[in-house]
């Protein structure tokens, strides 16, 4: 039934709510996941996937290296490693597309990830990644987890910051 052809039936209004409320389960988890990153929280981070879930890591265009499997809660954890010579990041979540299918799910989430360095040569610098994961979700006992999260970098832009001046 197309989105304009929904009819004000009990039953429809029962499957919207219900499917609302998925959407707005995962879009925590998501959420929930650049929070883990910003926070360096790698109790957290390994907690929004499933026991069997992995994260992959694609490499960047051009290159002839494999994807990087991360599985396991030290795996998952890993990640966060990645990020420590950051002085800050801030994961900005954009769109976040979801297909439904009872217990299972399967969407597409695109971040903003600003990542800042300390400074070298007087300048700190600002590196921003487009991110794009491709994600199977699964929910086990009323909770929502990833099943698997695949990463890819679309674009990378590097910035010198410089202080402020006086006004």
């Amino acid at each position: 039934m197309a989105p304009t052809e929904l009819s004000n039936s009990p039953e429809t209004k029962a499957g919207w709510q219900d499917g609302a409320r998925d959407r707005q389960d995962l879009r925590r988890l998501v959420d929930t996941y650049a929070s883990a990153l910003d926070r360096q929280n790698p109790k957290l981070f390994a907690s929004l996937f499933d026991e069997d879930g992995e994260l992959v890591l694609n490499p960047p265009a051009g290159t002839s290296c494999p994807p990087l499997v991360l599985d396991g809660r030290d795996g998952w954890a890993s990640v966060l490693s990645v990020l420590a010579p950051c002085v800050v990041t801030t994961h900005f979540v954009g769109s976040h597309t979801v297909r439904l299918a009872g217990d299972s799910a399967s969407g597409e989430t695109d971040c903003l990830a600003h990542e800042m360095y300390a400074a070298h040569a007087d300048a700190a610098r600002m590196r921003v990644r487009s991110i794009r994961y491709r994600d199977s979700y699964r929910r086990t006992t009323g909770a929502w987890r990833f099943i698997r999260r695949e990463l890819t970098v679309d674009w990378t832009e590097d910035r010198v910051l410089t202080p402020p001046t006086g006004r």
